[in-house]
């Protein structure tokens, strides 16, 4: 459009009440849509973790963990450790049991406030269980390193040596 039209279109448009108001709407309709996308256009909802990628990762580290404590023990070389848990760390949240007249008990959660959502009160965090730990390692047959080796891992992670198996890693 020329410079010219668009002019004419203005005053016509100033004059006229209705138009004027059916434009001024439109235009806060646009910058309404504009500011309500924020930036992020994604949804969001959060989905539960997936629990094979919480355990393998937390397996992981815990590998890590035992690999580099190993690599430090008299006799042992070269090593790698499997770890298989259980379960992954757990929360016992607080509860308020209130007991009636009758004799039932009722339980009810404690809630916590937290700026715009709200959490259970965690009594206390229960660390990740540990199923087994298998372990390779060069100097593996010799019985004096499989005790080491078991006796360290059972003191590290809590397990019991029945839980805990050591073997000769292959030349």
């Amino acid at each position: 459009m020329r410079p010219e039209q668009l002019k004419s279109l203005w005053k016509k448009i100033g004059t006229d009440k209705k138009s004027l108001l059916c434009l001024a709407a439109g235009a806060a309709g646009l910058l309404l849509l504009l500011f309500s996308a924020g930036g992020d256009a994604k949804p969001k909802t959060e989905s539960a973790p997936d629990w094979n990628t919480l355990s393998a990762a937390a397996e992981q580290t815990l590998e890590k963990r035992a690999e580099r404590l190993l690599s430090t023990v008299a006799g042992v070389g070269s090593v790698r450790v499997v770890v298989t848990l259980k379960s992954l760390e757990s929360r016992v949240y607080a509860v308020n049991r209130e007991t009636t007249a009758e004799g039932r008990e009722s339980d009810e959660y404690v809630i916590l406030s937290e700026g715009s959502g709200q959490t259970g009160l965690s009594e206390k965090i229960l660390l990740p269980e540990i199923r087994g730990v298998a372990v390779s390692c060069r100097g593996g047959g010799n019985p004096q390193v499989q005790r080491e080796v078991c006796a360290l891992l059972c003191a590290a992670f809590g397990v019991p040596a029945n839980r805990v198996h050591v073997s000769p890693m292959k030349r």
